[in-house]
């Protein structure tokens, strides 16, 4: 049996390295733009693929953020630069192929297929067939719902230095529709945005495939592209790849935006499930810091405490909650990502949902994405 005084230090102990850890990544992550945004671009700017992999599956919406994302990309104030639009599925002279040429008639973009079909993840199939008809060899990929600053390009080259083989961009959603759309925000620019600008401030830096940019040169000494198509963290395999050959990750301080709009609760709890096997995969003790620190823990480690010192455990639970929800709020409320009537809630519904999910995501092989069963853990090693 523990004695009370031992359970009182642990359950002590337990809080105050809950509160650290989201004081610390919260001071960390606001200060990653400061330590960004002192790179200067190259004087010459080189030419540059843009690199849109997309899903061959048409729906309204999809086509929508598609059409968007493209325009978007057509408005960067740079100098030269293509754009290669590559269909992960589907024929040359298939309909959305035909569509896609239909509308962007610029002759910057172009619409191909993915030669092959060969990854478990078949975003990769889309990356590489796009490096391989890409005419420059400075390529950036940019995912097909997402929303760039017209200085996009021109910040991630500002970070590419000596030892840096892969940039990325923060990712920040924007214009929620509904009650989930506000708990995908809460997820994406709360938690995750959180984690991923503090580590990028410690040199810990992982790639989010919403932006990447590298060099072509890079991608054989880091075993290719299709290597990272093993399971569905192509983003950390290729983070991972890189590092195992030299070369570090950065982000830039410039995010892209991506509007989320109307969400469904089961696409919500599906996507960051994934990020989280994801992250169980590739960073596993930031998945454990996850749940041992995370908002339930704290709380019951309050309450626990208040009970051990005859005080009422449900205060205690109710101050820590109310302070780390404050916590949570003054960081988007810093960020660029907006505050809501509908936020607060959002946020007790993340801390409410979070720890069921992390013993999904802990126990997942296989995660659904864009409606097909793609693995977590593959059979060779990424």
């Amino acid at each position: 049996m523990i004695s009370g005084d031992a359970l009182l230090l642990i359950t002590g102990l337990l809080w105050l390295g809950s509160f650290l850890w989201l004081l610390g990544t919260t001071v960390l992550a606001r200060l990653q733009p400061l330590k960004r945004r002192a790179a200067a671009p190259p004087h010459e700017l080189p030419p540059v693929s843009i690199i849109v992999p997309t899903s061959a599956a048409q729906d309204e919406r999809g086509v929508a953020e598609r059409e968007a994302a493209v325009a978007s990309l057509l408005s960067l104030e740079y100098p030269h630069y293509e754009i290669i639009v590559c269909l992960d599925r589907g024929t040359a002279d298939g309909a959305l192929a035909r569509r896609l040429r239909e509308t962007f008639r610029d002759d910057r973009v172009s619409v191909i297929v993915a030669a092959t079909q060969s990854s478990a993840n078949a975003k990769v199939d889309a990356m590489a067939s796009g490096a391989d008809q890409a005419r420059y060899d400075t390529l950036v990929y940019s995912d097909d719902d997402v929303l760039l600053d017209p200085q996009h390009v021109v910040r991630l080259l500002a970070q590419r230095q000596a030892g840096v083989g892969l940039v990325s961009a923060p990712a920040v959603g924007v214009q929620p529709a509904n009650l989930w759309g506000d708990l995908e925000l809460s997820f994406m620019n709360g938690q995750f945005g959180r984690l991923h600008l503090a580590g990028d401030f410690l040199g810990l830096g992982g790639v989010l495939g919403k932006s990447i940019l590298l060099h072509r040169s890079a991608i054989p000494a880091a075993g290719g592209l299709y290597r990272t198509g093993l399971d569905c963290c192509e983003d950390a395999a290729l983070t991972q790849n890189f590092a195992a050959s030299g070369m570090r990750t950065v982000l830039s301080e410039q995010p892209v935006f991506q509007p989320v709009g109307r969400q469904r609760f089961t696409d919500v709890w599906r996507r960051h499930q994934r990020w989280l096997s994801c992250r169980r995969k590739y960073i596993p003790g930031t998945f454990v810091c996850e749940a041992l620190f995370s908002t339930p823990a704290a709380c019951l480690s309050a309450a626990t405490m208040f009970s051990l010192l005859g005080l009422d455990p449900a205060v205690g639970a109710s101050i820590t909650a109310v302070v780390w929800g404050v916590m949570d709020s003054v960081f988007v409320l810093t960020g660029r990502c907006g505050y809501s009537v509908r936020t607060p809630l959002a946020w007790l519904l993340r801390e409410s949902i979070f720890l069921p999910m992390w013993v999904s995501a802990l126990f997942a092989r296989t995660v659904r994405w864009h409606g097909r069963r793609v693995p977590v853990v593959s059979s060779q090693k990424a």
